[in-house]
């Protein structure tokens, strides 16, 4: 009775949170209002329209699980009550939940068991009755009344069914009761923020804070944690802390999974592990989390001006989204198809989902499969399936039945509607990413001139059928499909509209501009388009990802057409680094961020058409952001079109995006790629632009500083001149030269280096020694290259596999596990990613040798650092870490690297890591996922980074080309020790 009667009277609540910068342009953490960068203004009002949806119908249904319902076993479990200690004693809040167990259900239950004891004493009158009835002891009928005797013990019999059940998790529990805290922490596009409250929590040292308790905050400023309560249907009002901490609590009856629905947040502490927020405030973003036996932390760190958070039993064990999915349009045709689908799968137990599989079926035909990779216990991710559609539909909706399996055991089932569109109408399509093997989508609006009917074409076998294609970027806080809705059909192009993976791209950057290309790529496939007729166009962060697109492949577009665009993260969105008198480890960081500064990559637009268009009237993005892009082309631009419109704002309806003028701009240029002599090509980060036409830069001088190279094909005699700055090497195609046909290379000013033709491998290849150009062999297929050249983020651009420790301690491997899946479950969130994380125990280094892998931990924690990384010069132990032979003492340093993975050349592994819990806990929140903040190849943490800052970064660096350290330019903050 004690554990049905239990109610949220019963249950406990505190509450606190920290963010970013509170203005739009800085608040970078939780970013809602601040991460698009571009739209901040807009930003502010969205998260306020999708209040957390109600789906909550395991309120009404709870359901309760009772995984332990051999009451028989109730008595058993008292001499285990020892070992259901244990855990409750652990003190770690790092270390994770145990699921329920039923020691612990049953031990609720000793208390209940006391009625037994009276049964004896019930007993007692009958014994005593035969004395009464001594002179009729012959009498056989007196015996008869003890046929009763059961009736008159019956009643204690039936006590065990009054008994409660097991002790179960509650139905719903709403956090109301908070402490809470205004801004503390230091965000901005920083490699290392400064946050008191997150340097606690690594130290160990934070505890559940009172009303009234000081804290001071990373500027300086002394703050009082206070009380707040939320209304009466749990939203609580954070615009005066937003940006700062709320902390709740509540106590558990049980060990457990429970759905964390919360919104509004940029990250939350659960026990002390890192939980993904929801900082845009979608309403959807529903995690499972494992709860302990008694008191349960949260540490929101609070991003926007409403929290609202609860915990809700799980209904079942599995389940499948109703509002997470990418899902295609179905387009009528005359023959069967397959296209690509996903939805969020929930593992909502403690065990793990293994060789399962997500069945489709769509209109009752027959289903199709794809299997499930590992999903780890209480954990989500997108899973793909593949849906087979017939020929011949003819109706406007279709619906698809998607069934998680496992044999024929049917554990999750849910129905979606998948509209079915004609050949020239609006339509969804979708395709495998190569950076996680996620399901991603895009839109497409048809050219009218034809049926356009999609169709698999060869790109070298257009004809005069083909057609262009405009790939439009939405802004922020806008879907694909709505974008694509303000555009009228046109007669002479397709009109392209990739996704972003999500509402809020990545600033168009990293994931965001990988996905604008892939989309490219696969419409390519569907539709005849015209190679030299491709176009990119966007609006406020689409314009911006438009400058992007473009002058990251500088050979794709002839033109682009830009309406409120901002060049760079320095000129608009705030928070990048700005040293005034930078360090050594701070140039590094100034190095690896350099990528995002656009406005500095702008002549890789030499080829293309460029249209500005800015309202005058811009309240949201200063005109004088496209006026930064049109002074810089002016210097050397001779193709480009700059209208600053009197009387506009922000918006002006559908003409804002696809007005006549522009359309007109676009429409009248054209590539002609077999007559390119002239290259001109910038960039600083190889991994993401190194090559135009028939040049390529293999290899800078110093890596990820900015490097260009001007370079002309001049006839009679046949020779390649042109200037380089920060190039080490280059390669140029056999596409430039007819063949057989001698030449030479004259390069700086230096020597010319003479060809008598181009080789039979279809390439030549230059270095420059000292001051002189000269020819070389290729390099070996093992040293950097553009296809794997480094830089933290890299490792996430190719199906990268997550791996966590289990060696370590408790407090280690309970670390390992959460930043793992923090990585995860905010790479589906920022990116609309679906990144598996497994065990050590299953990596398997055979299978997956064509994966990038992130190991979590050192070698003391985690196995597979053994198999990926026993020959890397950085190793990092329990208490003690080495740089080649340099050492660094103690158990409070934590690290990011990454190194080539060995047996392939194309392949990388990385490791977040540390010399233990605490140096681990360091990098909690490194924001990998963020654009414009950037790490180099390796990044080691003093104990102090997240109370000071930069200065407490021990060194930063990028290994030699040969992946060794003895070419290695790296900053160390000390000298030798």
């Amino acid at each position: 009775m004690r554990v049905r009667t239990l109610t949220l009277a019963n249950l406990t609540f505190l509450g606190c949170l920290t963010l970013w910068g509170l203005a739009p342009a800085v608040a970078q953490e939780g970013e809602p209002a601040a991460p698009p960068a571009a739209e901040a203004p807009e930003q502010a009002e969205q998260p306020e329209q999708p209040e957390a949806p109600p789906a909550e119908e395991p309120k009404a249904e709870p359901q309760p699980e009772t995984p332990q319902p051999e009451q028989p076993k109730a008595e058993e479990p008292k001499p285990e009550e020892p070992k259901t200690e244990t855990p409750a004693e652990e003190p770690k809040a790092e270390t994770p939940a145990e699921p329920a167990q039923p020691e612990e259900g049953m031990k609720q239950e000793s208390a209940p068991e006391e009625p037994k004891a009276e049964e004896p004493k019930a007993e007692e009158p009958k014994a005593e009755e035969p004395k009464a009835e001594e002179p009729k002891a012959e009498e056989p009928k007196a015996e008869e009344p003890k046929a009763e005797e059961p009736k008159t013990e019956q009643p204690p019999a039936e006590e065990p069914k009054a008994e409660e059940p097991p002790a179960e998790l509650p139905a719903e529990v709403t956090l109301t009761k908070y402490v809470t805290l205004p801004m503390v922490g230091i965000y901005g596009r920083a490699t290392v923020h400064i946050d008191p409250v997150d340097s606690a929590i690594a130290h160990g040292t934070f505890t559940m804070p009172k009303p009234g308790d000081d804290l001071t905050a990373g500027d300086g400023r002394e703050v009082k944690w206070r009380e707040a309560t939320s209304a009466d249907d749990g939203l609580l009002s954070t615009r005066s802390i937003r940006g700062g901490y709320a902390c709740a609590e509540f106590e558990s009856p049980v060990a457990g999974v429970m759905l964390l629905e919360a919104t509004g947040h940029a990250t939350v502490y659960v026990n002390g592990l890192p939980v993904a927020g929801d900082p845009y405030a979608y309403g959807d973003f529903k995690v499972p989390v494992e709860v302990v036996k008694g008191i349960n932390t949260f540490v929101f760190h609070v991003a926007q001006g409403e929290l609202r958070a609860k915990l809700v039993r799980p209904e079942t064990k599995v389940a499948l989204s109703s509002s997470r999915h990418t899902l295609p349009s179905l387009v009528k045709s005359e023959k069967a198809t397959k296209v690509w689908a996903a939805v969020t799968v929930a593992n909502q137990q403690g065990e793990p989902l293994a060789s399962a599989k997500l069945e489709a079926q769509l209109d009752g035909q027959p289903a199709s499969s794809t299997s499930i990779a590992w999903l780890d216990a209480a954990s989500l991710r997108g899973c793909p399936v593949e849906i087979e559609v017939p020929a011949g539909l003819d109706k406007s909706v279709a619906e698809l039945t998607l069934r998680v399996k496992q044999g024929d055991q049917v554990l999750a089932e849910q129905q979606y509607e998948l509209a079915v569109v004609k050949a020239d109408a609006l339509q969804t399509h979708t395709y495998r990413s190569r950076v996680d093997g996620s399901v991603q989508s895009y839109v497409v609006v048809p050219a009218t001139t034809t049926s356009a009917t999609t169709q698999t074409v060869s790109n070298n076998d257009k004809g005069n059928s083909a057609l262009a294609a405009i790939v439009a970027l939405h802004t922020d806080g806008m879907t694909a499909q709505d974008y694509a809705g303000l555009f009228r059909a046109k007669t002479w192009a397709h009109l392209i509209v990739p996704s972003g993976r999500g509402m809020y791209p990545l600033d168009w950057e990293d994931w965001s501009r990988i996905d604008a290309s892939e989309a490219l790529a696969d419409a390519r496939t569907k539709w005849d388009i015209d190679d030299e007729r491709i176009y990119a166009s966007g609006h406020g962060m689409g314009g911006h990802g438009a400058l992007v697109l473009a002058t990251t492949e500088p050979d794709t577009f002839a033109g682009v057409a830009t309406t409120a665009a901002w060049p760079s993260l320095w000129t608009y969105g705030g928070g990048m680094p700005d040293y005034r008198d930078p360090s050594p480890v701070q140039e590094m960081l100034l190095r690896a961020a350099s990528p995002s500064d656009t406005l500095a990559h702008l002549k890789n637009l030499t080829g293309s058409g460029v249209y500005l268009a800015h309202g005058a009237d811009d309240d949201q993005i200063d005109p004088g952001q496209s006026r930064l892009v049109a002074k810089e082309l002016a210097n050397w631009h001779n193709d480009f079109a700059f209208h600053e419109l009197s009387g506009k704002g922000n918006w002006w309806g559908p003409e804002t995006v696809d007005s006549a003028e522009a359309m007109q701009f676009l429409a009248a240029r054209q590539r002609d790629s077999s007559k390119v002599t002239k290259v001109i090509l910038t960039t600083a980060d190889l991994g993401t632009v190194a090559t135009s036409h028939w040049l390529t830069i293999a290899a800078q001088q110093e890596q990820f500083a900015e490097s260009s190279i001007e370079i002309e094909l001049k006839q009679q005699p046949l020779a390649f001149v042109g200037t380089t700055k920060n190039v080490k090497r280059i390669t140029i195609d056999k596409s430039a030269v007819p063949p057989r046909k001698p030449f030479v290379v004259r390069l700086d000013d230096t020597k010319s280096v003479p060809f008598a033709g181009m080789p039979a491998s279809g390439q030549v290849w230059l270095e420059k020694v000292g001051d002189q150009w000269m020819r070389r062999t290729s390099p070996k297929d093992s040293d950097k290259s553009p296809q794997r050249y480094g830089g933290m983020k890299q490792v996430f651009d190719h199906n990268v596999l997550l791996v966590y420790g289990t060696i370590g301690n408790d407090e280690e491997n309970a670390w390992s596990r959460a930043k793992a899946h923090y990585d995860a479950e905010t790479f589906a969130y920022r990116a609309g990613g679906a990144l598996e994380v497994i065990p050590d125990t299953e990596f398997n280094a055979d299978t997956t040798k064509d994966r990038n892998v992130v190991i979590y931990g050192n070698v003391d924690s985690n196995r597979a650092w053994a198999m990926l990384m026993s020959s890397s010069p950085v190793q990092v132990r329990r208490g003690r870490l080495t740089f080649g032979i340099r050492p660094e003492q103690g158990d409070d340093l934590g690290l990011i690297v990454v190194r080539p993975r060995s047996g392939s050349n194309t392949r990388l592994v990385a490791a977040v890591s540390g010399t233990g819990a605490k140096g681990m806990r360091l990098t909690n929140r490194l924001r990998y996922f963020w654009a414009g903040v950037a790490y180099p190849d390796w990044l080691l943490l003093g104990p102090q980074a997240l109370e000071n800052g930069d200065p407490s970064i021990r060194a930063a660096g990028y290994f030699g080309e040969d992946w060794d350290v003895e070419e290695a330019d790296v900053a160390w903050r000390d000298l030798a020790l």
